[in-house]
């Protein structure tokens, strides 16, 4: 992809033995890599890793589990012992973790065009997989409940009903308060599912009282989610409390 003022863009798909999966898992900073046998898992055949390079330097990585289904936990896409799967038997691609190579979250521009390029990818390369989605944090949620006096988790209902809340709500610019969820519903996902219990680990637990989401991606619904995200509303899947 050629930008006539900017660089020139190039989506990389990583072979398991590129030195780059190496490189990319010691700076990894969504949810890194515990050692390597965890590294090594990330690479089987049931994952991808995409890099979108920009003058043939990598910008902006993802990396993608191919599965059955949508996952409710996240151990069930990062656990070294999870089963592999035959890829060709996959219908879902699970997006659970993009990221600036050189550093901080990743925002919109090059990291919604990698998002784009990755749907394309995986359509061509892999017909049966028809849902896309993420397993992503919800890093303010914690604070927010805080300034709410909700110091401890409460019951997973409604622990689910604030989380629905805080990711519905806006900044005084109009801006989606989050910034996982305003990344991924500003580039036309759709807020399906809310998590409770999906992150055990230490930094989920701490942030988020170990809550996560699925945003999905389906190609037919994007223009019109970001539209209504325009209007101040926003895209919800049926499961998402209002």
């Amino acid at each position: 992809m050629q930008d006539d003022t900017g660089p020139t863009e190039h989506l990389r798909v990583l072979d398991p033995d590129d030195p780059l999966v190496a490189e990319l898992g010691a700076i990894e900073p969504v949810n890194p890599p515990t050692g390597r046998e965890d590294l090594e898992r990330r690479v089987a055949a049931d994952r991808r890793v995409l890099v979108l390079e920009a003058d043939h330097q990598p910008a902006v990585a993802l990396w993608v589990a191919l599965t059955r289904g949508i996952p409710d936990r996240l151990d069930e896409v990062l656990s070294p012992a999870a089963p592999i799967l035959d890829p060709a038997t996959a219908d879902t691609a699970v997006f659970h973790s993009i990221w600036n190579v050189d550093g901080g979250p990743a925002g919109r521009g090059a990291a919604s065009r990698l998002v784009d390029l990755a749907l394309e990818e995986l359509a061509r390369t892999l017909p049966r997989v028809t849902t896309a989605t993420t397993m992503s944090p919800v890093p303010g949620l914690r604070d927010w409940l805080g300034a709410r006096d909700v110091e401890e988790p409460p019951t997973d209902d409604a622990l689910v009903r604030l989380a629905a809340e805080y990711l519905r709500s806006r900044r005084p610019d109009g801006a989606v308060l989050d910034p996982v969820a305003r990344f991924h519903l500003g580039n036309g996902a759709r807020l399906w599912r809310v998590l409770p219990g999906a992150d055990r680990s230490a930094r989920g637990l701490e942030r988020a009282f170990g809550v996560m989401a699925n945003y999905r991606y389906a190609p037919e619904d994007r223009a019109a989610n970001r539209a209504e995200l325009s209007r101040g509303v926003t895209p919800l899947g049926p499961e998402v409390p209002t």
